[in-house]
């Protein structure tokens, strides 16, 4: 016993790394979504046109968070204030949101985009893609709200105890609370996030009625088990952990394992925990899923345990009545979101709900993060993001 004890907490760290961490490789998916409706998915021509610097970018160079620096003819750096922060916590079930608004100098109201977070419980690194990019949308006209997810940093809340549910409220009571300021115009409030942000930035778009637009960077449109099982299974091969042979053996233990996280069954836990045992005797545990009790009793897995709970709800079949506008932008070459299935889900469900202000932007090299996976170079989605807005939003 005290020998299997010992092997978890060696092998558990592996396990973790590949659930927060998932690397992105060079292995393009060809994207084919098999349907011949595919007008809403940008051609590499339209892709190359909304990608150019937008005219308010002009001049001025990005930083990872605050003002963006102002170059001169003479190629001088300096830092050029265009608009202000305001710190402010907004009531959501009872609990205080803490986030802080950036508000472009001059009069009127403007636009706005929530930003939702990433995965994990990391206050800084899960609002790294909303650090960088409010600024930019700030400083081009739109204001933006950046928060700490609900149990981070300073908002309220039980982490531990979050559902993806809670985090789609909170953005939508966010984008609802914030819609009445005196600065914000009510027509033209939207919600965009990343990877899991990506996901509950659709998801609060398509619930409240505040929000009229939505904006998804990697966000994954598939079931919570097909989300998972890509997503580990891809990672471990990518670190080296997993031969394609080794991949296929185990892929249905982990299926097994997602299925009984997403039933919420205590029988079908219990039933693939004896399976995962009798494994651990013929294979090393850090290609193995660990079970449900290892993970809601050590601390390690803190992380990522809001992911797991919120396995069981189905965010598929909402989306048959999503009908808003709503950018998709998908890394053609992302091993944590599976891009195919992403769209094709994507075209599947708009046909249901007749949307047609939806498009879907491919992106050549790019994995799950917007970075050039050869060149390792940053993609400046900020540029389609800003062009997309002005096109569709703020015409």
């Amino acid at each position: 016993m005290c020998i299997m004890i010992t092997k978890i907490f060696k092998s558990f760290f592996v396990f973790l790394y590949f659930l927060l961490f998932l690397p992105a490789c060079t292995n393009a998916q060809q994207v084919n979504p098999g349907n011949p409706d595919t007008t809403s998915i940008y051609s590499a021509e339209q892709l190359e046109t909304l990608m150019t610097r937008p005219i308010c970018l002009e001049g001025y160079r990005s930083n990872q968070t605050g003002p963006l620096t102002r170059i001169d003819e003479n190629g001088k750096e300096t830092t050029d204030s265009t608009f202000t922060v305001v710190k402010m916590k907004i009531p959501s079930d009872g609990l205080m949101i803490n986030g802080w608004l950036h508000l472009p100098l001059g009069e009127g109201r403007f636009p706005l985009v929530v930003l939702t977070n990433g995965g994990g419980d990391g206050s800084r690194p899960i609002k790294s893609l909303s650090n960088w990019i409010a600024p930019i949308l700030a400083h081009c006209g739109i204001a933006a709200f950046v928060h700490d997810k609900r149990g981070t940093g300073e908002s309220e809340g039980d982490y531990v105890k979050t559902t993806y549910e809670d985090y789609i409220r909170d953005a939508g009571n966010c984008a609802e609370w914030l819609s009445k300021h005196e600065r914000i115009n009510p027509e033209m409030v939207g919600v965009m996030g990343g990877s899991e942000g990506g996901r509950i930035a659709v998801l609060a778009a398509s619930r409240y009625p505040a929000i009229k637009f939505v904006i998804s960077q990697a966000g994954t449109v598939v079931s919570t088990v097909e989300d998972r099982l890509y997503a580990q299974l891809n990672g471990m091969k990518d670190a080296g952990a997993l031969t394609d042979s080794l991949l296929n053996t185990v892929r249905p233990l982990w299926k097994k394992s997602f299925l009984a996280w997403a039933s919420n069954d205590p029988s079908k836990h219990e039933k693939v925990n004896k399976e995962i045992a009798d494994w651990r005797k013929r294979y090393n545990m850090e290609i193995l899923p660990y079970t449900n009790h290892e993970m809601a009793s050590n601390p390690a897995f803190r992380a990522v345990l809001p992911t797991w709970y919120s396995m069981p709800n189905d965010y598929l079949s909402e989306l048959a009545h999503f009908n808003k506008k709503w950018l998709a932008i998908f890394g053609e070459v992302d091993r944590v979101v599976p891009t195919e299935a992403s769209i094709k889900n994507i075209l599947h469900y708009m046909s249901l709900s007749g949307n047609k202000k939806y498009n879907i932007a491919v992106i050549p090299k790019c994995g799950h993060a917007p970075v050039n996976v050869e060149t390792k170079r940053l993609i400046r989605i900020d540029y389609l993001v800003i062009n997309w807005l002005n096109e569709n939003v703020i015409y």
